[in-house]
Formats: C-alpha cells, sequence, structure tokens
C-alpha cells in the first residue's frame, strides 16, 4: 500500500482524511511549505512498505500541513462533510447531548496542542476520547 494509506490507518489519524494525489502533486498547492524532494516521493510512493521503506521523518508534519490546506478547499470541506454525515468523529461526551462533532486543531503550529472535539449543540470543546 501507499505511504499515505500507511499512514491513515496509525491509531490517532482517524481524524485526518486522504488528501488526493493531484492536490499534493499541485505546485500551487505546496507553495511555502518547506520540504526536501525525498519527502515527497516517499508521501506518493504507491509501494511504501513500513518495513524496508526509508522515511525522512518530515512526511507526517508534511502532510499534516497539506492536509490543512486541502480541507479549507472545496473538495477538502466535502471529504470532512462526508466522514462528519458517517459519524466517521466521536460525538459529544455529554450524555445529555450526544450530537456529532467535528475535531479541531486548538493551534496551527505543529505538536503544539492536542486535537479536541467540537459540538455545534453544546458550543463547546472538548479533549479527543479515543485512543
Amino acid at each position: 500500500s501507499s505511504w499515505i494509506s500507511w499512514f491513515l490507518g496509525i491509531k490517532g489519524n482517524e481524524y485526518l482524511c486522504r488528501v488526493p494525489i493531484d492536490y499534493i502533486q499541485e505546485t500551487f498547492n505546496q507553495m511555502g511549505l518547506e520540504y526536501f524532494t525525498e519527502t515527497l516521493q516517499v508521501i506518493l510512493n504507491p509501494g511504501f512498505d513500513s518495513s524496508l521503506d526509508w522515511v525522512f521523518g518530515d512526511e507526517e508534519k508534511w502532510y499534516g500541513m497539506i492536509h490543512a490546506r486541502y480541507i479549507m478547499s472545496e473538495r477538502g470541506v466535502d471529504n470532512m462533510h462526508q466522514k462528519y454525515e458517517r459519524e466517521d468523529f466521536e460525538v459529544c461526551p455529554k450524555l445529555s447531548c450526544r450530537q456529532k462533532a467535528l475535531p479541531v486543531g486548538p493551534s496551527d503550529v505543529w505538536v503544539k496542542s492536542n486535537v479536541k472535539i467540537f459540538c455545534p449543540r453544546c458550543n463547546d470543546t472538548q479533549p479527543h476520547q479515543r485512543h
């Protein structure tokens, strides 16, 4: 499988959506993102084997940054909306609510904060519960 499939399958990455290859390859979408050519080659590798293939260490961060851009695009919003409707995300942990909730990143600085869950009914954020 690909690096992207492997990465999305890691526990804790269930909130991420698959960023289409054509979106990743589009030079405009990469603008301002620093990376080594090898990093992008690993991410786009269709035959990635985590036990054999070399990883440079920036792949997760770079995918996170391109993901953040993608989910703000029309296609990304549609993708996240489908995940919301399928209830791929958690529900509000308040027993009196149980509304479908959305993942939110309180900071756009890499590894500064953990994902939280936003409940549109309660208009409140809660810590991420899945482990």
